[in-house]
């Protein structure tokens, strides 16, 4: 399951409202500072995650 309720906290107190999820493991990977919330989705850097996206990429 994703933390994402202790980033959220601590991103509205900075301002970073932007919040970069990894699309395969939910994991918070960054904040950013924007308008408003927002999420956007990347790939972390877990070997699982890269293995995962790769499988996934030859379908």
């Amino acid at each position: 399951m994703s933390q994402t309720n202790h980033v959220k906290l601590a991103a509205i107190h900075r301002y970073d409202l932007g919040v970069v999820i990894c699309k395969l493991c939910n994991e918070v990977i960054a904040t950013l500072p924007t308008d408003g919330y927002k999420k956007f989705y990347s790939l972390c850097n877990a070997m699982s995650c890269i293995e995962k996206n790769k499988e996934e990429n030859k379908r």
